[in-house]
């Protein structure tokens, strides 16, 4: 049964429709009730006007992030042009009509529900595309909002910070982020009333070192958090790049192979 106060809540979708109807059809079927994108519908990926189609199509809310501002033209072009991973933006403007890529240029960077807020990076300067990686970087995070919860992505990997009733800033429930998903499972916690959370959903389209599609579900009525975590079809991406032609970074060749192996190696 569908609940309006159940959240999906996904990121980093790169240009990978695939891997997102994958990830909406699981939310679906989970009953979640409102979907928000925290950025990253371009970027990476094979297919950035199939992406954005499925978003509009199917997310409530939808925040800008650095790959969506760097292929609408509002990053400073010479950090455009000097950055590898923003080679597929700069071609993916050719491929989005202009009204398209005008609708993606006024996509806030922050949003805020009753009781959590959301941005693509951090919440210190979300238009700066800061990475929350390390305790240091969550405690400024933490110190710059007053929510209880705070969801993001960017770094393309989950990850659960909690600030507890004491001040301490620590990592939670980790180990169950280091190893890909060889089916679907979930990662959940009750909140504790007297904590804060920054949940980072890691990306739908384009995972790193946890290869598995990921995203997060915020029930409201009952304060739980669920991260998704969901097998990667790497050789169908990879060969979903190769049939587009795409002028792919050599680097990013050997990271998706290097990951098919080791995600066949483990299964």
């Amino acid at each position: 049964m569908k609940r309006e106060k159940r959240y999906a809540i996904m990121s980093d979708v790169h240009a990978n429709p695939k891997a997102l109807e994958v990830a909406l059809a699981d939310a679906r079927r989970l009953g979640c009730g409102k979907f928000i994108l925290l950025g990253d519908v371009t970027g990476y990926g094979y297919d950035p006007k199939g992406a954005l189609e499925s978003v509009l199509r199917n997310f409530d809310v939808i925040l800008m992030g650095n790959h969506d501002s760097a292929c609408t033209g509002l990053e400073p072009e010479w950090e455009v042009e000097m950055n590898h991973n923003y080679d597929l933006d700069r071609q993916a403007r050719g491929l989005l009509a202009e009204e398209e890529r005008e609708w993606l240029r006024g996509l806030d960077y922050l949003h805020e529900e009753e009781g959590f807020v959301c941005a693509h990076g951090d919440f210190t300067h979300p238009k700066m595309w800061n990475y929350i990686l390390y305790g240091e970087a969550a405690e400024r995070n933490f110190l710059a909002r007053t929510e209880g919860l705070m969801f993001c992505g960017h770094t393309h990997v989950a990850a659960i910070w909690e600030w507890t009733a004491k001040g301490v800033c620590r990592p939670k429930l980790e180990r169950h982020f280091m190893h890909p998903a060889v089916r679907a499972e979930s990662i959940s916690f009750k909140m504790n009333p007297a904590s804060r959370y920054i949940v980072n959903v890691g990306s739908v389209g384009y995972p790193r070192n946890d290869l598995c599609c990921s995203y997060g579900i915020y029930d409201a009525d009952v304060r739980r958090v669920t991260v998704r975590r969901l097998p990667f079809d790497f050789t169908s991406y990879i060969q979903a790049m190769l049939d587009r032609d795409l002028n792919l970074p050599g680097w990013l060749y050997r990271l998706l192979f290097a990951a098919q192996s080791s995600s066949t190696t483990r299964s």
